[in-house]
């Protein structure tokens, strides 16, 4: 084989090694943009569970009522 072809194949090869490395970013580009996403998605829904949890009442009288009774019975 001439030194000619062997640069042409070691050539080839870094072509390819590139091709495969700048594919492979991309690929981790757009996992890391759909992270990100999934990870906004959370902390809007973590956000408005915690102005739902605010918003509730802390408790009824019923409800306090039937926490007491059933502590009295397990005694």
């Amino acid at each position: 084989m001439s030194s000619k072809r062997k640069r042409e194949l070691v050539e080839l090869s870094a072509d390819q090694l590139q091709a495969h490395h700048d594919a492979e970013v991309a690929a981790l580009n757009e996992r890391i943009r759909q992270l990100e996403g999934t990870n906004d998605a959370l902390g809007k829904a973590i956000g408005l569970l915690h102005v739902l949890r605010e918003e509730e009442p802390d408790e009824t009288p019923d409800e306090a009522t039937e926490e007491e009774a059933s502590g009295q019975n397990d005694s």
